[in-house]
């Protein structure tokens, strides 16, 4: 009974369990230490991405670097597994459950607050424009990068099962977009329907705002909506706080969740994905210098949210950072920073409705012997732009973006071929996702500097 106590319920049945989470707690004190004495929280956040690689390092180390059969006779591993996702997993949920109610107030705050020299028909096109923009240029660069390494002409077929994903239709897609239920968009993480059910809230509001019968009901609803703004902002800020203890599991985890093998078979794939995140960052920094905006200011401070995307993999889970960061380092209007990243969090993922689907559409494109020419580039451009719209920024996302590439490209039945990729998602995940939250950051301080919204002071500070 007490056997099944430790190992089943608490799993934590191994001396080895338990040194490894004290450890672990070692590793946070030294964190707490680190904040106490004022530590520069990007620099704490870049020692805590090193340690958990570190930590996964060695627990893989002592462990023997098992294979999937083995690692399921190594009941310490599996219970450190358990225990380093259980904590990353407590961090997540609480910015989770921040995201919805987060945008909708900051959509509304916006809309109520705009600025009159800002048309919110302008705020959307050009939003939409920079967001879009990436992301062509995104499933570009995965082409290019994919067929001048002929990724996938030595692909030879695995056996094994895989379940294709549930493809949807380009009608569909924007059907989906619609909250026809608010509640069931809120439930299924639809963020662009909670979008737009904000939109018609806040456009609603503003319109009744004009009417003199309803001034004292406008302005006690615009007081509600201000305090409701600061507390969550007050939230995120707390939850923020914790992230670098976040960070040290998460990364533990993906070492110790793939091993390494998985990583040396998919190597090709992998440094391909890294390839295109570190262009796409070159290529911001070029769209932010065509703007007349310092590529190397938005580095140094974009660094801390790239850093949380990268091990969080969810580009709703960074959205709070996000925002918090465009409006008090960079100055962007709180309208614009609130409104273009949220839109960008579904909408133009650069790296998971990007490169990633069409470097996965060329990988089958080569393994099926598929002639690939400027129409069927031109195609998967297409279908990779079109992919974007509604893309929910959470992990595993890029699956339903390749589903949808696939079955428009007429490779649909060709899903299983990517088992190879599906098993190794995680760790290409990471840089897709930091390739998403920097588009959408791009995005955002374009629009801004666009629509005369930036304080160039701040940003350059």
């Amino acid at each position: 009974m007490n056997k099944q106590f430790f190992q089943d319920f608490l799993m934590l049945s191994q001396i080895q369990t338990a040194i490894i989470l004290f450890i672990l707690l070692v590793v946070f004190y030294m964190l707490k230490k680190m904040r106490d004495i004022k530590i520069n929280f990007s620099f704490r956040m870049l020692f805590a991405l090193f340690l958990g690689l570190g930590f996964g390092f060695v627990l893989q180390y002592l462990a023997n670097f098992p294979d999937s059969k083995e690692i399921n006779s190594i009941v310490w591993y599996n219970e450190t597994k358990h225990w380093l996702g259980f904590i990353s997993s407590i961090f997540v949920g609480f910015i989770k459950m921040l995201i919805v109610p987060l945008i909708s107030v900051c959509i509304i705050k916006v809309l109520i607050e705009i600025d009159k020299n800002i048309k919110i028909s302008s705020l959307l096109s050009i939003s939409l424009f920079w967001i879009l923009l990436s992301t062509t240029i995104a499933a570009s660069l995965g082409i290019f990068l994919a067929y001048s390494f002929h990724l996938g002409s030595d692909f030879a077929m695995l056996k094994g099962k895989a379940s294709e994903r549930e493809i949807q239709t380009f009608s569909n897609i924007i059907l989906d977009l619609i909250p026809s239920n608010i509640v069931t968009a809120i439930n299924q993480e639809n963020i662009i329907a909670v979008v737009i059910f904000s939109f018609f809230v806040g456009i609603s509001a503003k319109k009744i705002a004009k009417k003199e019968e309803y001034e004292q009901a406008f302005k006690s609803f615009e007081n509600f909506i201000m305090t409701f703004y600061n507390i969550m902002m007050n939230m995120t800020a707390t939850v923020i706080r914790f992230m670098p203890y976040a960070v040290v599991c998460m990364m533990s985890n993906v070492i110790l969740s793939n091993g390494f093998e998985a990583i040396k078979t998919a190597g090709l794939f992998i440094m391909l994905i890294y390839m295109a995140m570190f262009i796409m960052f070159g290529v911001h920094f070029l769209l932010l210098a065509s703007q007349g905006l310092n590529p190397i200011k938005y580095a140094k401070k974009a660094f801390p949210v790239w850093l949380f995307a990268f091990s969080s993999r969810s580009s709703l889970s960074t959205l709070p950072m996000t925002t918090s960061t465009l409006e008090n380092q960079f100055g962007v209007n709180s309208a614009v920073a609130n409104f273009v990243a949220s839109i960008g969090t579904t909408v133009g993922l650069n790296g998971c409705a990007g490169y990633f689907p069409a470097m996965a559409a060329v990988f089958v494109a080569f393994a099926t012997h598929t002639p690939i020419d400027f129409s069927f580039a031109l195609m998967i451009v297409l279908i990779a732009v079109i992919g974007s719209l509604g893309i929910a920024g959470v992990p595993g996302s890029a699956t339903m973006a390749t589903s949808i590439m696939l079955a428009g490209i007429g490779f649909g039945n060709n899903f299983v071929m990517l088992s190879l990729i599906l098993a190794i998602d995680p760790i290409i995940d990471m840089a897709r996702t930091a390739s998403n939250v920097s588009g959408s950051m791009t995005s955002a301080l374009c629009s801004a500097k666009n629509l005369k919204a930036l304080n160039k002071k701040i940003y350059n500070s």
